[in-house]
């Protein structure tokens, strides 16, 4: 009998936190659509055509204030998109050969493919410089982005817990996946007191609270996701251990107790406000979007900055009557001594292709719930594992499958290790039809988190004039990048005395 009270419970308690979407809109603003701009003809290493630069010439003549920004990433894009909006002058110098920062993707062909195999498979492989997925609820991702135009194919909206030896069990949202109710209900993973717990901090986030009101509320510091899932909500141990830990783990790649219980709570909520996809043309889609009409130069590393100028490496120093840091946290160090040190978390990814199906066929994120608490060193440190082909097939050659795995900390293990823990926690006998594609080993994978959010900060540094903009000045996520950008655009428009041109 209290089995089947606890199933009736779970399909009461999915359904009722889904009917806000009858009552609950988002935000003003977010819903607006997008600022389409003409591209710049060229984009490469600094170098601009005649049309470029007369078209320049002639915004600055017009504009009050000319802007540097450094970094084509997602922060440095949006806020130099927000002010070429409301008609000032902007320019871009990005150390890499492309836009997007931690944002890439690079296009790997068929292994061992000649000319007229790739002729016959029509693609190649899409491998996103770590495994990434958008979270299409976030406020500013919406504000920001014409997300039709992406192509966008969604996962499904829960996870593959995966126990090894082929214990797969699907947990997911049978609302939005209804065919996924009764194993969802037979995964034996959550209790009626979890459900009630999270279903109570469901209805406070819809009805009570806007979207950023955790992340506000911890602004005077906040306590770790795992003292909050054990303290405040009081969650069976079953439940974080087999699921929100590697669910939590594999989205940040740290340990819960040095996650902020802030972030967590808003992640859960974008999470259960839409879905999560990729782009047709894999995740640099975002910053390509975000990059058009601006002027961009490339291979421009900047050695130097002052509050009225910078100075690129080779040597050339450019006046500006602001200068924004939009590059990453260690990058960000190196520039203006007023930024801390940075702390950032480590990850490798690695990609596989595979000539064969995945032993995954539904287009969902398989978890390691054998993954224990960092002290256990014996463990694995595979935090999840990725098919991104079957969400969208433009990631592989037709036949082809594509695998993604990420490991949690630096890249010091034997791909032999890799294959032999895949094929453990899968059930599979070997994984010799597997073929290494790439390693990418992010020694900064995303800021690190602390037992508190990042303290809020304005979008500025000590030096008059110059301004800061990043996921490392809030919560490591798109959505804070993007925020970040526009607020410092703002805050660039109000000292120019331009804040009435700025888009609502």
């Amino acid at each position: 009998m209290s089995r089947r009270v606890g199933r009736v419970s779970v399909v009461a308690f999915l359904a009722a936190i889904h009917l806000r979407r009858c009552w609950i809109g988002w935000p003003p603003g977010s819903h607006r659509s997008p600022v389409t701009y003409r591209p710049e003809p060229t984009m490469r290493s600094g170098m601009k055509t005649a049309e470029t630069s007369q078209n320049a010439e002639e915004l600055g003549k017009r504009a009050q204030w000319n802007v540097g920004v450094i970094g084509a990433g997602v922060a440095g894009l949006v806020c130099a998109r927000e002010l070429r909006r409301a008609g000032l002058g902007v320019e871009v110098f990005e150390a890499s050969d492309g836009v997007g920062g931690r944002v890439r993707t690079d296009v790997v062909p068929l292994p061992g493919a000649t000319s007229s195999t790739m002729e016959s498979a029509k693609r190649p492989f899409l491998l996103d410089r770590g495994f990434q997925i958008l979270i299409e609820a976030y406020p500013e991702v919406r504000r920001q982005l014409d997300l039709k135009s992406l192509g966008l194919r969604g996962f499904v909206p829960g996870a593959v817990l995966a126990f090894g030896g082929g214990d797969l069990r699907i947990v997911a949202d049978p609302t939005r996946s209804p065919k996924y109710l009764f194993r969802t209900l037979s995964a034996g993973i959550a209790n009626f007191r979890d459900l009630f717990s999270l279903g109570i901090l469901r209805l406070k986030q819809v009805f009570l609270e806007r979207p950023y009101a955790a992340l506000e509320r911890s602004s005077a510091g906040a306590r770790s996701t795992e003292d909050f899932l054990r303290d405040s909500l009081c969650l069976s141990s079953n439940l974080v251990e087999r699921f929100l830990r590697p669910f939590f783990e594999a989205i940040y790649v740290t340990p819960l107790r040095e996650q902020s219980s802030a972030c967590f709570e808003f992640v859960l909520r974008m999470l259960a406000d839409g879905g999560t996809s990729l782009p047709s043309t894999g995740m640099q889609a975002i910053p390509a979007q975000l990059a058009e009409g601006l002027m961009i130069h490339l291979q421009s590393p900047v050695a130097e900055i002052r509050p009225n100028g910078l100075r690129v490496e080779s040597g050339e120093w450019k006046d500006f009557d602001a200068v924004v840091v939009a590059a990453d946290w260690p990058s960000a160090g190196k520039l203006a001594s007023e930024i801390s040190v940075a702390h950032g978390t480590q990850s490798s990814t690695w990609y596989f292709a595979l000539p064969s199906p995945p032993p995954i066929k539904d287009p969902i994120i398989i978890l390691n719930s054998t993954l224990q608490r960092e002290s256990d060193s014996q463990r694995s440190r595979i935090v999840n594992v990725g098919f991104p082909s079957v969400v969208q097939d433009t990631y592989a050659p037709d036949g082809w499958d594509l695998a993604a795995v990420t490991i949690r900390g630096s890249c010091d293990v034997e791909e032999s290790w890799v294959r032999e823990e895949l094929a453990a926690l899968f059930g599979l006998g070997s994984l010799d039809t597997w073929q290494l594609l790439r390693v990418y080993n992010l020694g900064f994978h995303q800021p690190q988190q602390t037992r508190r959010l990042w303290p809020p900060r304005e979008p500025f540094l000590g030096k008059s004039g110059v301004y800061l903009c990043g996921d490392h000045c809030a919560e490591p996520t798109l959505d804070s990048a993007m925020r970040s950008g526009r607020r410092a655009a703002e805050a660039i428009l109000q000292a120019s005395g331009q804040a009435e041109n700025r888009c609502a």
